[in-house]
């Protein structure tokens, strides 16, 4: 039996579709824990009108996803948690991959299956993961990190489920945190063991908006100082396996950050993340484009990067 977790903050315009898709699952064994982390739209009363017993909602005052995640882990009754967040959806086969995961690698610490993306005009795409087509469908991933920089992110948090208790030990998902929470857990936990990884993709994650005019109303200010990066940085000092992948990582990871301050016109701090991240894994034509992208008035920029994130939404 698995714990399904979802964190519920101001999503009544899509909560039905996503608890629709775990009531829709092939496999029955499965509690449902919503927590409502203070919603002030009618999002908690939609799920309060379900009324299969599996489906149980929490309340708690507004502490944030992380917060709400791991009251939902806290709360499970089983030892696998299974998380899907308010926005995205099930395929009704994805327990039952998670499930077969489960049973094939029981020594993995955590598990994932692939995922497919939705974009802003509903379009989908899955993503593209390592040796396509080929097989095993399942596999041990024994470096997370290697796998991540080889083709996409393989995982999403509404397409991985773990043991109860290897996440407790890792501390769950960091509190306080308002960006990259997610990638400090799967980090510390790809330190910890191995990720049980199916490429049937299951899962389906709603992208936020493309569109300059929409997407600059929902991007959120990177974090000052940077935890996300601290604490990479941590994990690659004691985890001197996977020094050289969790270097390229996190060079990674500062990218992002940069495109994100780029975004928000903070050209300083742009620069300064970029050169983080040449510091680390040397010059490569995403810093070449970025530092183009740097040279840009306003509008033009916005306009590029709007159009570089749909030729990456379309698998270019």
């Amino acid at each position: 039996m698995i714990s399904v977790v979802i964190p519920l903050y101001n999503k009544a315009s899509s909560i039905v579709k996503t608890i629709d898709s775990v009531l829709a699952q092939t496999l029955s064994e499965w509690e449902l824990i919503v927590i409502d982390d203070g919603s002030s739209d009618n999002g908690p009363h939609l799920v309060a009108a379900y009324t299969d017993p599996r489906v149980r909602l929490i309340k708690q005052t507004n502490a944030g996803v992380s917060a709400a995640r791991n009251k939902g882990a806290e709360l499970a009754s089983n030892e696998i948690v299974a998380f899907l967040d308010a926005d995205d959806y099930w395929d009704p086969a994805h327990l039952a991959n998670l499930n077969t995961l489960i049973t094939k690698f029981p020594e993995a610490v955590f598990y994932a299956t692939a995922f497919s993306v939705v974009e802003e005009d509903g379009s989908i795409r899955k993503i593209r993961v390592r040796n396509e087509g080929q097989a095993p469908e399942q596999l041990l991933m024994k470096d997370y990190f290697a796998e991540v920089l080889e083709v996409e992110r393989p995982v999403q948090v509404s397409s991985f489920a773990v043991k109860k208790g290897m996440l407790a030990k890792v501390g769950g998902f960091p509190i306080g945190i308002t960006s990259g929470e997610d990638i400090i857990t799967l980090s510390r936990l790809a330190c910890t063991g191995d990720l049980a990884y199916s490429k049937i993709a299951t899962a389906y994650y709603v992208l936020p908006p493309v569109s300059f005019e929409k997407r600059s109303r929902i991007i959120r200010q990177p974090q000052k100082p940077d935890y996300v990066g601290i604490e990479l940085k941590k994990l690659r000092a004691a985890s001197p396996r996977f020094e050289a992948s969790l270097t390229l990582f996190l060079a990674d990871w500062c990218r992002i950050r940069s495109m994100i301050f780029l975004e928000l016109n903070e050209r300083r701090d742009s620069l300064a993340e970029l050169w983080r991240a040449i510091r680390l894994d040397g010059v490569t034509l995403k810093d070449v484009v970025c530092c183009g992208l740097l040279a840009l008035p306003p509008g033009l920029r916005a306009l590029a990067l709007t159009r570089i994130r749909k030729i990456r939404g379309s698998g270019v």
